[in-house]
């Protein structure tokens, strides 16, 4: 096999997950690992990403008055996260 043939592992299994259609979900879980990153340390300090279903992210929020000023900053947000992971991952989010 010539040097030109080889791929890299990695996409090679981004490839895989891509055919079984598992990349957008493994994406969607990359979300609530980077949160901290998406949404900056002072934030990350008063919330807590949880969980994902069907491309709505939700969050923990500590107390009425973030979970305010989040709603305002939800599109903002939302534009992080497709920067950082990807265009359509995550469509919403709802803090509660």
């Amino acid at each position: 096999m010539s040097k030109n043939n080889t791929i890299s592992v990695g996409k090679a299994l981004n490839g895989i997950l891509k055919d079984l259609g598992l990349q957008g979900r493994i994406n969607q879980y990359r979300v609530l690992e980077m949160w901290p990153e998406i949404v900056g340390e002072n934030i990350a300090k008063y919330t807590k990403a949880e969980r994902v279903q069907e491309h709505i992210i939700y969050i923990k929020v500590k107390n009425n008055t973030w979970r305010t000023e989040l709603q305002f900053q939800k599109n903002i947000i939302l534009e992080n996260i497709s920067q950082k992971v990807g265009k359509g991952i995550i469509k919403d989010i709802r803090f509660y």
